[in-house]
């Protein structure tokens, strides 16, 4: 342990197990205390420590400046990395990185996903072979886009890296700091840095060169209260024959150390310490630009007094609150005129602009401020950028600005203050294109309170464009899906035709693209087809790198549309693309909104694994944050998934919450938590809360005419069909199934005609006409062979299974049955399976005495096998996973006493087989 560490033992300790558990994966340590408790003597022993282990280190310490800039703390962790490891990074990381870290200008916008994703990929990098430790000093000050780099890489991170934190006390977001929560909560360590004993305290004290006694020493004790930090100070001024007198003050906060600190100091030194505490990076070189030569000497002269260290051309306080303490000591007029002369010679537009702001020099000030403002928006710092717009707007900046720093509050995911600047905007702004273009952030993110008050906003966004059609376009395309929502099908059709038109007009092939996105997405859910010709031009004039408003990228229009027409292979792909386009730009609610809609296309294809991660990615990436709309969407994924994989108490409850969220804001999206509680019954087995749930929605569809019948993911007819079946709600049900048949063949949807056949075959079978129930239910598989969604086809087995046991067919039965559990089993849909095994156990068929005949399952597989198929091709054909086929294959092989596909081709070519 580091000898000039007094005390700590605990904390030390913890360092130690902190590296020792290194090559178990990331781990962290956070210290916290508070200011001078000795966090900081710690963090540098912990360097030391790994230095000895040979563990790498990077470094960086917040800043509590108003000047912090953007992306400062992060050029301090890549201080000391090779510029070789950045080389392989691709070329969207490299550059962003590269221009955050003022290495380059950036030609256009930094993504601050790159940026973090560039970032997560170098720290693997360099702890691929030697393990690594990040360390971060005071963390409650690091600058916000670094800390979004520090979350991301933490709970992604993998390999030996470790987290040495330390932060102040009382700046606690949670038991884990945000910023460092990893992926394994057990693997993070928060310990409190306490005060030193008296004992310590004097032990500490006693590298004086002139001891102090005894009493002096109580008295420090006391009046730091362990403060190492504030002990230290107090013992400076303080004689060694001197007994301080009875009325001496001891301090009680910082404010008064520092003034003791800077007491004496002439006034050149104080100018010097009070313009690098102006500054956000204060240099030796910049000070002495402003201040001329004597401000260097100045700096020496502070150094000896152990207030700042000059490193290089760095200038460090020997502690961040110190240099706050000179600045807010500082007269008003005093730090006016420190930042206007600092803003003649600052290089970096934001940081003259801050100069400028704080020396109150207008209107100089707002102008530098609004092109600051861009310049560090441009850098991937949005926060930043709408902070700089909000002191312009202090100053007497326009009001158009409001529109522009909610913009900048929306992409920095701070949606309450944005939609607190857009009100602001939109009750300031006379009208115009800049009250239109806050009328549409007011709305921006699911935060009006319904769909009907957003549409109002909206109509009335429209009507101030003019004729504007860029900016017509972008309120198109949200209005148009407000008036889908509350069941306006005119309107909708009205608006999609408009907004193709003014995308047309516009001659922008990105515009064009999401005009004739939304024309077949609205097109679509009218029940007019799929137009391939607009979705091909839409997806031929899409710009994958253009920014786009939530959700409003042309080829996430048409994902939707071929997921709710069951092409969920094509779906897949083209979601694929989206999510790895909105990580690029940093675009989280569109991540989020494109990956819950995967969870709907994972269970449909029987992947609930899958399913789950999407879920969980989308919450992570903050789904439960936007707005109403948000936090239903998440809460019906999480259902969902619970409810596919048999998890139905939970499900139940979180389901309705969402539903009673979606019918709060009168959104026609209500009936997808809608669709995820009847299945949920059915699931279960109760016909009678099924039908309960889905006969309103039911009728209402009959009413409507189902125009489409899987718009909006709305999969809940055939499933209210077979609860109203179940429950002898025949009559409701016919009328449903032959509206499902009729439309689903009208359109060639493959998954409303084998559910409609499906659905028919259960009405046959409660008419007694059991026999032609049969037929229709095999007519039903015939058309899953088109289909990819398993358990869908599990439902249809399971179904005929049923049919077929009311016939005595009982093997028969019994081979649909095993498919149908097989493939529940497969996907991991609990609930279901067990309904199947109940129908085999019901049937009663037992195995041979000998205990090797073959299930009907493992015979299929033997056959495929034997005809040269692969475990892939033949998982492919009978629609399971190559787990299953593996385990079929195994089993067989053991009651057939072969070992290899060549001795099971030449014993069925002898016809040795069990007869099954």
């Amino acid at each position: 342990m580091p000898a000039k560490v007094v005390g700590r033992a605990s904390e030390l300790d913890a360092i130690e197990r902190l590296l020792d558990s290194l090559d178990a994966g990331p781990a962290a340590l956070v210290l916290e205390g508070e200011p001078g408790i000795g966090k900081t003597t710690l963090v540098l022993a912990g360097i030391e420590m790994s230095k000895q282990r040979g563990i790498q280190v990077h470094s960086c310490a917040g800043s509590s400046s108003d000047a912090r800039l953007s992306y400062a703390a992060l050029a301090d962790l890549y201080r000391d990395v090779d510029i070789e490891a950045l080389k392989d990074l691709p070329p969207p990381q490299r550059d962003a990185l590269d221009a955050a870290l003022l290495r380059a200008h950036p030609e256009s916008e930094i993504d601050p996903l790159a940026v973090a994703t560039a970032s997560l990929s170098v720290i693997e990098e360099l702890a691929a072979d030697t393990p690594a430790l990040i360390v971060i000093d005071d963390l409650q000050w690091l600058d916000n886009p670094t800390a979004r780099v520090v979350e991301f890489c933490a709970r992604r991170m993998e390999g030996a890296i470790g987290i040495l934190a330390a932060r102040r006390s009382g700046t606690s977001d949670g038991p884990v700091p945000a910023a460092i929560a990893l992926r394994e909560p057990d693997r993070v360590d928060v310990r409190e840095v306490g005060a030193l004993s008296d004992a310590e305290l004097r032990s500490l004290l006693s590298a004086r060169a002139d001891p102090l006694e005894r009493r002096i020493l109580a008295r420090i004790s006391k009046a730091s209260g362990g403060n190492p930090f504030y002990a230290l100070e107090l013992s400076r001024g303080i004689q060694a024959d001197a007994a301080p007198a009875a009325g001496l003050p001891l301090p009680k906060s910082l404010e008064d150390v520092v003034a003791a600190k800077v007491a004496g100091l002439t006034e050149e030194v104080y100018e010097a310490l009070l313009a690098a505490s102006a500054l956000a990076e204060p240099t030796p070189s910049l000070l002495e630009e402003a201040f001329g030569p004597d401000a260097v000497a100045a700096l020496e002269a502070a150094e000896e007094r152990q207030l700042v260290i000059l490193d290089g051309d760095r200038v460090r306080f020997e502690h961040p609150l110190l240099a706050h303490g000179i600045y807010t000591a500082a007269s008003g007029p005093r730090r006016r005129e420190i930042h206007r002369r600092l803003s003649t010679v600052a290089s970096n537009p934001e940081e003259r602009a801050r100069h400028l702001a704080h020396a109150r020099v207008l209107p100089d000030a707002i102008g530098a401020l609004d092109e600051a403002s861009r310049y560090v928006r441009a850098r991937g710092a949005p926060d930043a950028a709408a902070e700089l717009l909000e002191m312009a707007l202090e100053l007497g900046g326009p009001p158009r600005l409001l529109v522009r720093a909610a913009e900048y509050h929306l992409d920095a995911g701070d949606m309450q203050r944005a939609l607190e600047l857009a009100s602001e905007a939109i009750q300031e702004l006379e009208g115009g294109e800049a009250l239109a273009e806050a009328l549409l952030l007011s709305t921006e993110h699911f935060q009006a309170e319904s769909y009907a008050e957003s549409s109002a906003l909206l109509e009335r966004a429209l009507a101030e464009a003019g004729s504007n059609d860029s900016l017509r376009v972008k309120i198109g395309l949200s209005v148009a899906q407000d008036y889908y929502q509350l069941g306006r099908w005119e309107k909708t059709a009205e608006v999609a035709e408009s907004t193709l038109a003014a995308a047309r007009r516009l001659g922008d092939p990105e515009r064009i693209a999401q005009g004739c996105a939304l024309k077949l997405f609205t097109d679509f859910t009218l029940g007019r087809g799929v137009d391939e010709e607009l979705a091909e031009e839409a997806l031929r004039l899409e710009d994958p790198e253009a920014r786009t408003g939530i959700s409003e990228a042309p080829s996430d229009l048409v994902f939707n549309v071929l997921l709710w027409c069951g092409r969920l292979d094509e779906a897949r792909e083209i979601a694929i693309a989206l999510r790895q386009r909105y990580l690029r730009h940093g675009a989280a609610p569109s991540f989020a909104l494109i990956t819950a809609a995967l969870v709907a296309l994972e269970c449909w294809a029987g992947n609930l694994v899958a399913a789950r991660a999407a879920s969980e990615e989308a919450l992570e990436h903050g789904l439960l944050m936007m707005g109403t709309t948000g936090r239903a969407l998440g809460l019906w994924a999480r259902a969902h998934v619970d409810t596919y994989s048999g998890d139905l108490d939970e499900a139940r409850q979180v389901a309705e919450e969402s539903m009673a969220l979606f019918e709060r804001l009168g959104s026609r999206s209500a009936r997808w938590p809608l669709t995820t509680l009847g299945f949920l019954e059915l699931s279960a087995g109760d016909h009678e809360a099924a039908a309960a749930r889905l006969g309103p929605a039911a009728a209402q569809a009959v009413s409507d005419g189902l125009p489409e019948p899987g718009a909006n993911g709305e999969l809940f007819t055939a499933d209210a069909a077979e609860a109203l079946i179940g429950t002898g709600r025949i009559e409701e049900a016919v009328a449903l199934v032959s509206l499902l048949e009729e439309r689903g063949a009208a359109l060639n949807r493959a998954w409303a005609i084998a559910a409609g056949a499906r659905c028919r075959a259960l009405l046959l079978a409660a008419a007694g006409e059991v026999e032609e129930a049969e037929r229709v239910a095999e007519r039903a598989l015939v058309e899953h062979e088109r289909l990819p969604m398993p358990i869908e086809r599990g439902r249809s087995l399971l179904v005929l299974g049923r049919i077929r046991r009311r016939l005595r067919k009982r093997r028969a039965a019994k081979e649909v049955l095993d498919q149908a559990r097989e493939i529940f089993d497969s996907a991991g849909s609990a609930r279901w399976a067990q309904q199947a095994q109940t129908e085999i156990d019901s049937i009663g068929l037992r195995p041979s005495a000998e205990g090797d005949e073959l299930t009907p399952s493992e015979e299929r597989v033997v056959k495929l096998v034997a005809d040269g198929l692969s475990n892939k091709e033949v998982a492919a054909a009978l629609v399971v996973s190559p787990k299953t086929v593996e385990a079929h294959l195994g089993r067989a092989y053991r009651k057939l006493g072969v070992r290899r596909r060549s001795e099971l081709s030449a014993l069925l070519a002898k016809g040795n087989t069990a007869d099954t």
